[in-house]
């Protein structure tokens, strides 16, 4: 956090000082109870308790509060700041903090690949600069706020994953994070419940335009139909599209698989020329991410065969698509971080290319927050096994029938289908489906906690051998 006269912060949170000295710089800023308090700290007393011990360690801590009579062990060294409301005082600190710095700042949004996106514009860029990010796919409102506080005067640039669960909450985050190049990686159903309908959640997410403002700049996947139907009339900054279409502006053609580097081959065509590509990780869906970060990261300045080389070297993210040496022999494919219909076909397409003769067992867990649209999208899930035609279809949970019952309905063999509602019964299953010759795919949600069935699955290294 770059640091900053406490003077100066009393107008922006409409504080009066009650006691203690106003002579003192602001090294730090934390939410009490949530953040580790350091010394010099300005801390917000945002629950209004009838008693609220300070921490005894940091010292000459600001503390920001609207009921000053509750605070325990006031050292004389602690400035005791009133304000008539902890939380508007927060936000107002963060925005005036935002509005310190002038960078480029990137924001990405969408229904899967936003992530992926993120970490690979982020690591593109930090061979050149220092750059600020959210963490993994931890973009909760309150969460997001915190990054920007890693920002200071070193910053070089920021990149963001705003997620959505909600209406309006897309522009709640812009408000702080003021993005200028924002990114929709595709558009389909998840995170549903919050919403009314899917209309309103495809909104929600097409608020990226404003977001970025009258003069940003807006990267969109020209592949994804929904995004390609958005209503652009509005709009007056600059749009750029990517994709495999002819008309996209970052375009890849020539993709394969490629089984001996585990990744894919592209190639990849711009105005600025004609280029090989290689992203690590399998899937096509990683060839529009790496589109979309590589268009990211020219924007700010990097040039395109320095962007694509630095891909090369990427890492993805725990559990998106991940490759193990399965029980008994079976190659294992983890895409356990999340799930939705979107990411499913993307997985399912991993699984056949990859399976090279082996059979293909697709495990697929009930997807959360669909509300009243669970069951029909269960069933798109059910027709996409039934198209990629896969061997063995397991779903797990009551929920995810209709994945079933509606690849049976499109022709699956009703032997290879399989409706599990239990752990035990699904190791059961797949030990007896397990074999050199199987490849299992685990396509699931982190938050139905499948680790312990992942590891159960995972071979056991031998006594001998070097884990």
């Amino acid at each position: 956090m770059k640091h900053l006269p406490l003077p100066r912060l009393l107008p922006v949170i409409e504080g009066t000082v009650l006691s203690g000295s106003t002579a003192k710089t602001v090294k730090n800023a934390a939410k009490n109870g949530e953040h580790l308090i350091t010394d010099q700290s300005l801390v917000f007393m945002l629950k209004r308790k009838s008693s609220m011990p300070l921490p005894n360690k940091a010292k000459n801590i600001m503390v920001v509060t609207s009921n000053p009579k509750a605070l325990k062990n006031v050292k004389e060294d602690v400035t005791v700041i009133y304000v008539e409301n902890v939380r508007k005082a927060y936000f107002r600190f963060i925005s005036f903090y935002r509005g310190l710095f002038q960078l480029p700042v990137i924001g990405v949004t969408g229904t899967c690949g936003k992530t992926t996106t993120k970490e690979m514009i982020t690591w593109i860029l930090k061979e050149r600069d220092r750059v600020v990010s959210t963490k993994l796919s931890h973009n909760g409102l309150a969460r997001n706020l915190d990054y920007l506080l890693e920002i200071d005067d070193t910053t070089d640039s920021a990149v963001f994953e705003m997620g959505v669960s909600g209406s309006n909450q897309l522009l709640y985050s812009a408000h702080y994070f003021r993005p200028q190049i924002g990114i929709i990686t595709a558009i389909g159903t998840d995170h549903i419940e919050g919403f009314l309908s899917q209309d309103a959640y495809i909104a929600e997410k097409a608020k990226m335009l404003q977001a970025v403002g009258k003069n940003g700049t807006i990267l969109l996947n020209r592949d994804d139909q929904t995004i390609r139907s958005l209503d652009l009339s509005e709009f007056t900054g600059k749009v750029l599209y990517y994709g495999q279409d002819s008309s996209a502006h970052f375009r890849a053609h020539s993709i394969q698989f490629n089984l001996q580097k585990n990744g894919m081959d592209f190639t990849l065509v711009c105005r600025e020329g004609e280029y090989a590509g290689f992203v690590p990780g399998f899937g096509t869906h990683n060839v529009s991410n790496a589109l979309a970060a590589i268009a990211a990261s020219s924007l700010v300045g990097l040039k395109i065969p320095d962007a694509i080389r630095r891909l090369k070297s990427f890492h993805h993210v725990k559990s998106h698509l991940q490759f193990h040496d399965g029980k008994k022999g079976s190659l294992l494919i983890d895409d356990t971080w999340n799930t939705n219909p979107t990411s499913i076909e993307a997985a399912l397409e991993v699984l056949v290319e990859t399976a090279q003769g082996r059979k293909t067992v697709a495990v697929l867990g009930e997807i959360e927050e669909l509300g009243h649209y669970a069951e029909q999208e269960h069933r798109k899930v059910g027709a996409l096994v039934a198209k990629k035609d896969v061997d063995v279809l397991i779903a797990v949970g009551e929920n995810a029938y209709p994945i079933c019952s509606e690849a049976a309905k499109l022709g699956m063999n009703p032997s290879a289908i399989h409706n599990v509602t239990t752990q035990s019964q699904l190791l059961t299953l797949l030990d007896q489906l397990a074999s050199p010759q199987t490849s299992i795919l685990l396509k699931t949600s982190m938050r139905r906690s499948f680790s312990t069935t992942l590891q159960s699955l995972v071979a056991k290294p031998k006594r001998n051998e070097r884990s």
